[in-house]
This record gives C-alpha cells, structure tokens and sequence, in this order.
C-alpha cells in the first residue's frame, strides 16, 4: 500500500499542472500550425483563381483583338475591293445605258448592283467602322445610331459627357453597343432607345434602355450576345450595375475606369 505524504502530493500537483500546461501547449501549437496550413492553402487557391481570371482576360483579349483584325480585314475587302468592282460595274451599265435606254433588263442589272454596292457598305461599315477608327468612339456610336435611324422607325437617344479611351477600348465599348442596339432592333420591338454615358468619380457610367418588351427568362439570353458583352465588359475592367430584363424593357448599367491603358 502506498503512503502520499503532503510533499509528495505537493510534486504530485506540480506535475498535472505542468502535464496540464504543456498538453495545452502542444494542442495550440498544433492548432497554430493547422490554422497556417489552412491559410497557406487558401492563398495558394486564391493565387491559382487569380491567375486562372488573368489568363482567361489574356485569352479574351487576345481572341477578341484577332477577330476585330479579321473583321477590319474583310471591311477593307468589301470597301476596297468589291466596293470599287461594283462602282465599275455600275459605271459600265451607265454607259450602255446611253446606247439602249429602252432596255429593262439594263435598268433591272443596274438596280441590283446599286442594291449589291449599298448592302456592301452597309457590311463593311458593320465589320469595319472607319469613323470608329478615323474619329473615336463618340463619332463612331454616332453614326451608328443615325444609320438606324434612317432605316427603322426607332428614336435613340444619346447623351454623353466627354472621354477619352484607347483604341482597344473605344473598339470594346463600341461592340457592345452594337450588341445591345441588335438585341433591342430584333427582340425588343421598341419604338425609343436610351443612351447616357456621363463621367463619375468611380469612372464612365454607361446607361441603356429601351420601352420593348424585354426579355423573356426561359429564353436562351446567352445566345443574345450577353456573353460577348460580358466578355468585353470584363476586359474594359467594368462592373456591370444593374441588368433589367422585365416586360416594360430592357435595362443594362454598367461603370468602366477611365483612362486610356
């Protein structure tokens, strides 16, 4: 049988307490280290997502920039090439015309090369807005909106304060509104479009409505060029604000920085 004196209780007590302490030590040691990891492996992820959107804005960038050469390279065509072949085309029946007045076949190859020369502007300056090029993005929209004034019964309007951007991002702004002016000319039968884009102090805030019917939520909205605004959007580094897709029409809002980088 064993005797525990008070000295020997005493070292008894001294020892749980030290086991007791160290024990917890040890365990938050060891929650320290776990907690480390855990971060370690966190920013690890976050890093991999970070580059992971980095090389996706690389990707786009780069997939857009090549299809905006093509799309200036077959403008050019049009414009240069079959523009001028059917100019000379025109010219030639001009002058037959001359000779044979009376000739309705003439007149009917004249009035089918005036239809094939006007759709063939009409696609070049789709592919290819010299304007965009020649005078900036304002200039560009402008004549956009007046070219389809001039052939729907839509009333734009178009308000803006004055910006400055590259031509990468004159060129991305541009197609998107492109991109939401087909939506609203072949989804929305509207009768008035809105277009606003004044200066913040967190950057160019764009504004885009119309009074159609909006879009319906069971339809494919993907294949209504939202991706390719969304792409372009996130290249131009904006954030869109509101997006309103109800039967009293469409609304989109977003903000992009400033600047010319």
């Amino acid at each position: 049988m064993l005797y525990f004196n008070g000295s020997n209780m005493e070292k008894l007590d001294q020892f749980t307490l030290t086991f007791y302490f160290s024990s917890l030590f040890i365990l938050g040691i060891i929650f320290i280290l776990i907690l480390v990891t855990l971060n370690a492996k966190k920013r690890t992820l976050l890093d991999v997502k970070r580059k992971e959107l980095e090389f996706e804005t690389i990707l786009n960038k780069v997939q857009l920039k090549s299809i905006e050469d093509e799309r200036r390279k077959l403008g050019s065509i049009l414009h240069d090439d079959l523009g001028q072949l059917l100019t000379l085309i025109h010219m030639q029946l001009s002058e037959l015309k001359k000779n044979d007045r009376d000739n309705s076949s003439l007149k009917m190859i004249e009035d089918l090369c005036n239809s094939a020369s006007e759709r063939c502007s009409s696609i070049s300056k789709m592919l290819f807005p010299a304007t965009l090029i020649r005078l900036g993005f304002i200039e560009g929209l402008q004549e956009l909106i007046s070219d389809i004034q001039h052939a729907t019964r839509i009333h734009i309007e178009f308000k803006h304060d004055d910006f400055e951007l590259s031509d990468d991002k004159s060129s991305n702004l541009f197609r998107i509104f492109q991109e939401l002016l087909n939506n609203t000319l072949k989804h929305a039968k509207a009768t008035k479009v809105n277009i606003h884009i004044h200066n913040t102090e967190l950057g160019i805030c764009v504004n885009y409505s119309d009074n159609g019917i909006g879009l319906n939520k069971k339809s494919n909205v993907e294949g209504l060029g939202t991706t390719t605004i969304n792409t372009r959007l996130h290249i131009l580094g904006g954030e869109i604000i509101t997006s309103n897709q109800k039967k009293k029409g469409y609304t989109m809002s977003f903000i992009m920085p400033y600047g010319k980088d």
